[in-house]
């Protein structure tokens, strides 16, 4: 464990119960009107198996969930991990409190961070020279790496700011399209509470006597933050030097992601049907056992190329047939017949059954 990246992440799980005290409302990432309760979970890059869970309240934001984390990492002892996170656990208490208990991390910034932009201001005109060119697989990025000593004892943190041109266009054409959204929003009479601060920052509403509300852009703000944020990513890092590992590392994060797709799709999780906390939790632990099954499945399909195949749900499917019978006395169990693609799929996978070599 202390050898790998451990990327960190939540998920929210809905419910309609009304007995089970964890179940509050909160931010719901599903985007559904229901209170839920909060899954965090750490997930092993290198082992691509999930290392620990651990749920709360429905009503616990993220930033002070990481709190808690690190808090449990120092009672267990563990000397030395690697956190991946993103942008939405950023806050200065939480690096702080990575800083000084000297763990590494890598975690994504939000670009609104006045010494981040100042940071940015800094390399805007000469990040796009050859000294910053780099080729990640197929994609041109410009680096510029700084190191930035953090807090009072000035702990030695990289920063990774990119630059890539494709990505600033697609930047810029998902923003506007947000802005028009907001524009309609405010416009039918339908604002929505979370888009508060966009409204006062990139629109303008006037109302009159005769015409009612009238809603028009604050183009000199919204020049600024695409100037400022369009194509632009950054990373804070204790441990990664290289620029290109460090976002490497970070985007592939995403195997907790796919950890809690197969834990609310195919393991049956969207939604909590129990209605004690009691229940609930026995439900999370078996779910958690059988999340590190599935995961050791898909990373031996990826090694053995079954991966291309099928997926982990219909390589189930397939097997499901195969049952083993088990009789009494001397005579132990029987397995049922095997089809062709049950033999091909155990051979891939290197698994021996004892009645296959007579058969």
């Amino acid at each position: 464990m202390e050898d790998d990246y451990l990327c960190y992440d939540i998920t929210s799980i809905s419910s309609y119960s009304e007995l089970n005290e964890f179940i509050k409302y909160g931010y719901n990432r599903d985007d559904e009107k229901l209170p839920q309760l909060n899954l965090a979970m750490l997930f092993g890059q290198k082992t691509a198996l999930p290392l620990y869970y651990h749920r709360v309240p429905g009503s616990i934001n993220d930033v002070s969930m990481l709190h808690n984390l690190v808090l449990t990492f120092k009672a267990l002892e563990v000397k030395r991990v690697h956190f991946v996170m993103d942008k939405g656990f950023y806050s200065k208490k939480n690096i702080d409190d990575l800083v000084q208990r000297r763990d590494r991390f890598t975690i994504g910034m939000p670009l609104n961070n006045k010494w981040l932009q100042n940071a940015i201001d800094d390399i805007r005109e000469t990040i796009h020279g050859p000294a910053g060119y780099r080729k990640l697989d197929d994609e041109i990025l410009y680096v510029h790496s700084r190191i930035y000593p953090w807090g009072k004892e000035n702990r030695r943190c990289y920063l990774h700011l990119y630059y890539n041109a494709s990505s600033h266009a697609k930047d810029v054409d998902s923003f506007n399209e947000e802005l028009v959204q907001y524009k309609q929003e405010l416009e039918s009479g339908k604002p929505v509470a979370k888009h508060q601060k966009a409204y006062d920052d990139f629109l303008i509403q006037r109302r009159t006597p005769k015409h009612g509300l009238a809603v028009t852009y604050n183009t000199e703000a919204i020049s600024q933050h695409i100037n400022r944020n369009a194509g632009f990513q950054a990373l804070l890092s204790i441990g990664i030097k290289d620029p290109l590992e460090a976002i490497r590392v970070y985007r592939d994060k995403d195997a907790v992601e796919k950890c809690f797709d197969d834990l609310k799709n195919s393991m049956d999780m969207k939604r909590l049907r129990m209605h004690k906390s009691t229940t609930a939790d026995g439900r999370l632990f078996i779910q958690f056992i059988t999340l590190i099954l599935i995961s050791e499945l898909r990373q031996r399909m990826r090694t053995s190329g079954l991966i291309e195949k099928y997926t982990v749900r219909e390589l189930l499917r397939e097997m499901e047939t195969l049952t083993k019978v088990n009789c009494t006395g001397k005579y132990g169990h029987i397995l049922t017949e095997l089809t062709k693609a049950q033999r091909d799929i155990l051979k891939e996978l290197n698994i021996e059954l004892p009645d296959m070599a007579s058969s």
